[in-house]
């Protein structure tokens, strides 16, 4: 017999059968939860590498500004040395002059025995912007300013007047017919227990350009040539 009746309904579903399972949709495979990841991953990655290479470059963009900085200061100083140099301004502060005594030898040799004026080895000592005369017994400021002034001599021979050294000045614009003593200093020679004596000084002066200094001493063939010195010392 056939079955003529007719329905709006949609029949019902078909029961799953024993042992079916349902299939995963393809969102949800363990292959694609691996990549998801993995991409993940290198977001957080790429984001850390830009964040570091930024902060890099701002660390060496502040060490850049200031190495620009120091070179622009150095610069500066540089063109107000040559400026100086031409106008005649102090240019420097710092050791000027640090001056050796001759040797015998070379004292014999360049007449110091003839005059009471200590001169000095050019090869052993130090000299910066000062200038040391021919003769190698004067020094000549060539930037003025304010300067420490020192000496040290040591004697080593009895004398029967004083032992005595001095540094005087001479300023060649002002033609006076004596160089002024602006330093001086005495030690006395014990001829029973006593070797060597010295005699030191020491002070601070307004030096103007082209101003000369010396030491002088009571007697040169009295002076132990070991420890004597000499020196400048610009403070401003």
């Amino acid at each position: 017999m056939i079955n003529t009746f007719h329905t709006a309904y949609n029949p019902p579903p078909v029961p799953p059968r024993a042992g079916y399972s349902r299939p995963q949709p393809p969102g949800n495979t363990p292959l694609v939860k691996f990549l998801s990841v993995m991409l993940l991953l290198l977001i957080i990655l790429t984001f850390g590498g830009f964040l570091y290479l930024f902060q890099k470059l701002n660390v060496h963009q502040e060490k850049y500004n200031e190495d620009m900085a120091i070179l622009q200061r150095l610069q500066g100083s540089e063109a107000t040395e040559k400026v100086a140099r031409l106008t005649g301004a102090a240019s420097f502060k710092g050791p000027a002059a640090h001056m050796i005594l001759q040797n015998e030898h070379t004292a014999k040799s360049t007449g110091e025995r003839l005059s009471n004026k200590l001169h000095w080895d050019l090869d052993h000592s130090f000299l910066q912007d000062v200038r040391l005369s021919s003769t190698r017994d004067t020094l000549t400021i060539q930037y003025p300013g304010i300067y420490f002034i020192y000496s040290q001599v040591t004697f080593s021979k009895h004398s029967d007047s004083a032992l005595k050294q001095a540094i005087k000045s001479k300023v060649p614009q002002e033609r006076k017919k004596e160089d002024k003593e602006i330093l001086r200093s005495f030690c006395s020679l014990n001829t029973n227990n006593s070797h060597l004596c010295t005699a030191s000084l020491s002070g601070v002066f307004r030096l103007k350009k082209d101003q000369q200094l010396y030491v002088t001493v009571t007697n040169t063939s009295l002076v132990n040539r070991d420890s004597c010195s000499f020196g400048l010392f610009k403070l401003q």
